[in-house]
C-alpha cells in the first residue's frame, strides 16, 4: 500500500470505530457491536503503527522521538500530500 492508501485505510478504520462507539453509547449491551468496535480499533492501531514506521509520526503526541521529523512531511493542504 502506498502512503495515500495507508492514510485512507486509517481514516476509514477510525471513522468506523467512532461511528460504532456512538452506537454503543445507546446500545451498551450489544456484544456484536462491541466486537466490531474492537476490530476497528485494532485495525486502526495496526495501520497507524505501520504508517508511522514507514513515514514517521502523524502527530507530536508520540511517547518518544528519535528526531523531530514529523513536520518534514507535506502538510494536508500542500498539493503533493493529496
Amino acid at each position: 500500500m502506498n502512503r495515500t492508501q495507508q492514510l485512507w485505510q486509517m481514516t476509514a478504520d477510525q471513522f468506523s470505530a467512532f461511528d460504532t462507539q456512538l452506537y454503543l453509547d445507546t446500545h451498551p449491551h450489544d456484544r456484536n457491536a462491541l466486537n466490531l468496535f474492537n476490530k476497528y480499533q485494532r485495525s486502526h492501531q495496526r495501520a497507524r503503527k505501520d504508517f508511522e514506521a514507514a513515514h514517521g509520526p502523524l502527530s507530536s503526541d508520540m511517547e518518544s522521538y528519535d528526531s523531530w521529523r514529523w513536520v518534514n512531511d507535506p502538510w494536508p493542504w500542500e498539493r503533493e500530500a493529496n
